[in-house]
């Protein structure tokens, strides 16, 4: 039994979602995790019921616009070529993008649903992948970091920041770095 080919996608409500998500990641980014969703949907230029098609809740929302901002992060690292220090530049962009995104950190450490965070993850891992083989090919960090350790890598990266204003994150943020990419360097091989 042959299956019908699944319904395309009207270009109104891929606009509408665009539209939703760089509202929100301006909205959000101003006022919080608590800013008004009517403003979020009033900046769109589209309505409640709109917002609601798009997402089901103001996590889903959240996790809609960090997933979208590591997705351009892969673009933009991807765009680096072979650059063995492409893997230090996308470092360097994640903890930028932690600072500027600190309070919507509580909606990944509050997420109910473990499955909720699985394409946030995926993401990470798939933008950071690339960058870090090349990195050790060149002999720039130790050969045994994998992509699952991207995700550790992002966690340890936005460490600290509940309740901290700007300031105190930068300054967190560049300790944490300093202190990774120490930890991260290739070691000579032991004599054997």
């Amino acid at each position: 039994m042959s299956h019908p080919a699944p319904k395309p996608v009207r270009k109104d409500a891929v606009q509408n979602r665009a539209a939703l998500l760089a509202a929100a990641r301006a909205v959000l980014s101003e006022q919080g995790l608590d800013a008004p969703l009517d403003l979020i949907a009033e900046r769109a230029g589209v309505g409640r019921g709109t917002l609601y098609r798009h997402f089901a809740d103001r996590t889903e929302l959240a996790l809609a616009v960090l997933e979208e901002e590591v997705e351009d992060l892969g673009r933009r690292t991807a765009q680096r070529g072979d650059d063995p220090d492409a893997f230090f530049w996308f470092l360097d962009q994640l903890a930028q993008h932690m600072i500027r995104n600190a309070g919507l950190a509580g909606v990944v450490r509050n997420v109910r649903s473990p499955d909720a965070l699985a394409p946030l993850r995926r993401r990470l891992m798939e933008a950071g992948a690339g960058p870090l083989a090349r990195a050790q090919a060149a002999g720039l960090v130790r050969e045994d970091l994998g992509p699952m350790d991207i995700r550790l890598i992002a966690t340890l990266l936005g460490a600290g920041f509940q309740n901290a204003d700007e300031a105190e994150r930068r300054a967190v943020s560049e300790r944490v770095r300093a202190l990774l990419l120490d930890g991260l360097k290739a070691r000579p091989r032991e004599a054997r």
